[in-house]
């Protein structure tokens, strides 16, 4: 009998097809044996309960198969306030930064009547324990919000991972803009101190010449970082180059800032806008002192380029992209990997030369998510955020303060997620830290829910908590971002209700402890 050809088919009777295979089923039977005894072990051996792959108050597999689910009551509270603005928001594209902010004309004297934007429902608002302790950063925005030519509100925003990549920061940047204006981006490294460090609205490129010193390394005995906590040195040879993203901004700066230090032996630093000629800094100086470099430029798309020269070393921190205004800028100053702690590393005349540079009204700390590991009473930890607030304060006692909170970071239990016990514990001592210093008050973790929360943020579809239940992801920024703006307009139109004569310029403010 002859063979079949290679590419021959035996028909679904064929008797080489149809006839089992018992030595086949001879494998399976002892594995699905095994399997089921791995499965068991995890339940009779307490050591294993980690891989058990259900328990108790789970959802029961395959129930789309027996008909119905056997999910238990959850077990805490929901927010279904936030899950509706949560929704909301991600049904809604980006705001278009580049469409420009309408202001209708309102004659001297009249009464203030708030923007319909701003009185959307807040879910979380701003706890003001004295009622005024942003008032600047408000009084500033009023002037913005009315079109006062040149009024820019800045605001400073310190943090750890949780505001990695720009994301919670960036996310509140772009509705701030969309109602108040673009002001520009604000703050950029000079190159980036890890790979969390990725600004979306700025498009950035950099070779590998920079030598980077990161203010969680406690490197500098001079405490002189540079406002987004980094300083770049270089001999020759290191370049960055740095534009307005049109595609995920307005794409649009009219001022460069470089933030660099003068120093003794410094070099020399080449900037570069577009095509046109070069600009040469010298950085030397008789001892170390903080410097700036403007490059005023038409309102438009540019590109900026910085390069190390030679002639000696030059110490860098950044760049600033802004607008004339009026509109917004918010800095995000992310220190990936920080302790709270690690901003008591600025030399106090340093970070005032730097804010009183940068002028902002309201600086922003968002950290508490690497204290979490740290084996500290919360006594202490309190003591260590007043410390910081203090020296923030202290360095420009006009400018106000926020504490945010730290996102709710989660335990996998077998199959469930917890929220970390030191969770509230530590929320607590950052609020009684705000209020002892004179700040402003934003509950992340209430607004996800308080307890339980980081389960239902990464459950919910799309998630809105990452895998390492500890960040937020795209879609989290996005409404955390919308959570801590209404947070903000609300408290802005009850601002404005109770200062009718606003804007004005506000009264200089003394920080705690300063006299009156």
């Amino acid at each position: 009998m002859s063979s079949p050809p290679p590419n021959h088919t035996p028909p679904a009777d064929d008797p080489v097809v149809a006839r089992p295979s018992w030595r086949t089923l001879g494998h399976v039977g002892p594995a699905l044996v095994t399997l089921v005894l791995c499965v068991a072990a995890t339940y009779l051996i307490p050591g294993l309960g980690f891989a058990r792959p259900w328990v108790p108050g789970d959802p029961v597999p395959f129930w789309n198969l027996l008909g119905r689910p056997f999910e238990q009551p959850p077990e805490h509270t929901t927010r279904p306030d936030v899950d509706r603005l949560a929704d909301e928001v991600l049904a809604t594209d980006e705001p278009p930064v580049t469409t420009p902010v309408s202001r209708p004309p309102r004659p001297p004297g009249a009464r203030y009547e708030p923007d319909p934007r701003d009185l959307k429902p807040a879910p979380q608002p701003l706890e003001l324990f004295a009622g005024d302790e942003i008032d600047p950063f408000f009084a500033a925005l009023a002037r913005t919000d009315t079109g006062e030519d040149g009024a820019v509100t800045r605001v400073v925003h310190w943090g750890d991972s949780s505001i990695g990549m720009d994301g919670i920061p960036g996310a509140i940047r772009r509705r701030m803009q969309a109602r108040f204006g673009d002001a520009g981006h604000g703050f950029h490294l000079m190159a980036p101190p890890n790979t969390s460090y990725r600004h979306r609205e700025v498009r950035f490129r950099h070779n590998d010449g920079w030598g980077a010193c990161f203010i969680i390394q406690k490197c500098r005995a001079d405490g002189h970082y540079g406002l987004g906590g980094t300083t770049f040195r270089s001999v020759g040879g290191a370049e960055s180059w740095f534009a307005p993203d049109p595609e995920r901004s307005s794409g649009k700066v009219s001022r460069f800032k470089v933030w660099y230090a003068g120093q003794p032996r410094g070099g020399r630093l080449r900037l570069r806008v577009d095509r046109g000629e070069p600009i040469v800094v010298e950085t030397a100086a008789d001892a170390l002192i903080d410097r700036w470099h403007t490059i005023e430029v038409p309102d438009g798309f540019h590109e900026l380029s910085v390069r190390a020269a030679g002639g000696g070393r030059v110490r860098v921190y950044g760049v600033t992209l802004e607008r004339d205004g009026p509109g917004v800028s918010w800095d995000g100053l992310a220190l990936v990997g920080a302790f709270t702690n690690r901003m008591l590393e600025f030399d106090a005349e340093h970070l005032k030369a730097q804010l009183g540079e940068r002028a902002p009204q309201l600086a922003v700390l968002t950290f508490g998510g690497n204290d979490m590991i740290r084996k500290i009473s919360m006594e202490r930890y309190e003591e260590e955020y007043r410390a910081v607030l203090r020296h923030v304060r202290a360095a420009r006692p006009e400018m106000a303060c926020l504490v945010m909170a730290p996102l709710d970071h989660g335990l996998r239990d077998g199959r469930r997620i917890r929220s970390l016990p030191v969770v509230p514990k530590m929320v607590q001592a950052q609020r009684r830290a705000a209020q002892a210093e004179g700040c402003a008050f934003f509950d992340t973790y209430q607004a996800m829910g308080g307890e339980g929360g980081a389960a239902r943020w990464f459950r919910k579809k799309p998630r809105l908590l990452s895998g390492d239940l500890a960040h937020a992801t795209a879609a989290g920024q996005k409404v955390l971002g919308e959570l801590v703006f209404r947070a903000i307009t609300q408290a802005y139109v009850a601002y404005r209700r109770a200062h009718p004569d606003s804007p004005r310029e506000p009264r200089e403010r003394a920080g705690p402890g300063s006299p009156p």
